[in-house]
Formats: C-alpha cells, structure tokens, sequence
C-alpha cells in the first residue's frame, strides 16, 4: 500500500503504461500490419521515443529517473525519482522534488513529519546501477537500480 501511494506522489503511476497501451490498437487499423504499429506511431521530432524505450538494462544515459531499493538494518528503503519529482518509503511516506545537476538532490516531505531522510545530496556511479545518497543528519542509503521509468 506504501508503495503505491509513493508512486502516487512522485507521479509515477501506471499513467503512462495506459496511454501507450491506447496508442498501438489506434494506430494499427491505419496502418494495417500490427507488428509495425510501434514504430509507425512515433510522431516527427520525437526521435527520442523510440531509442528510449528500447534502451533498458542499467543503461547510465538513463541518469537518476528510476526505482531504487536500499536495505538499512532490517529497514528497507525505496525511492522512486522521475521528471524531478520523487517519492520515499521507509516506514514512513515523503515525497517531494529532486534536481540532478551537479549531483543529485532531494528535498522531501514526510506526511507524518519525519525528518530523517528529507533533505539529501546523491552520487550516482558511472555504470548507473547504484546510487548513494547521503541524507542531512541522517543515514546514507545505497540504493539499487530496481526499474527504470516507462516513457
């Protein structure tokens, strides 16, 4: 329940899936082979929709967008960063914005006022599958890449 309502407020929700479901059947009448309709439906200019969602597996040009699992103890802690909104669980529910140059950076909210991982700077590794975020007055999370954003 906790992590759905965190993919709620950082606006991560199955929004997206929905929309690209709707695409393909609309598109394919038109063009009357199915097997193409994906290709067919990218609009002109929009030549990074398709490498996009091709490109998954760890790829780093992905940045910081994507789900994250860090284990604290016997805590376990996602966080869910997409179009510079994010959204954290770890027995308590925050969300709120993050900016990616220089670094990353988080500024939370926690909905029960919790103030132990709502302000934080984040270094992503090369590779892109781990990302360490080092929380003001709190403890520092190693997280996982554990999903990327659908596009």
């Amino acid at each position: 329940m906790a992590v759905v309502t965190a993919l709620a407020v950082s606006g991560c929700g199955s929004g997206g899936g929905n929309e690209a479901k709707k695409a393909p059947p609309a598109s394919a009448p038109a063009t009357g082979t199915p097997g193409t309709a994906a290709s067919m439906s990218a609009e002109p200019g929009a030549s990074g929709s398709p490498t996009a969602s091709s490109g998954v597996g760890g790829d780093s040009t992905q940045g910081v967008e994507g789900v994250w699992l860090a284990t604290q103890g016997s805590t376990k802690v996602q966080l869910v960063l997409g179009k510079g909104k994010a959204g954290l669980t770890s027995g308590h529910l925050c969300g709120g914005t993050y900016t990616d140059r220089d670094g990353l950076g988080l500024t939370l909210t926690c909905m029960d006022g919790d103030k132990e991982r709502t302000s934080g700077r984040g270094e992503l590794t090369g590779d892109g599958k781990t990302l360490t975020v080092r929380w003001t007055g709190g403890p520092t999370d190693t997280f996982s890449r554990t999903g990327l954003p659908s596009s």
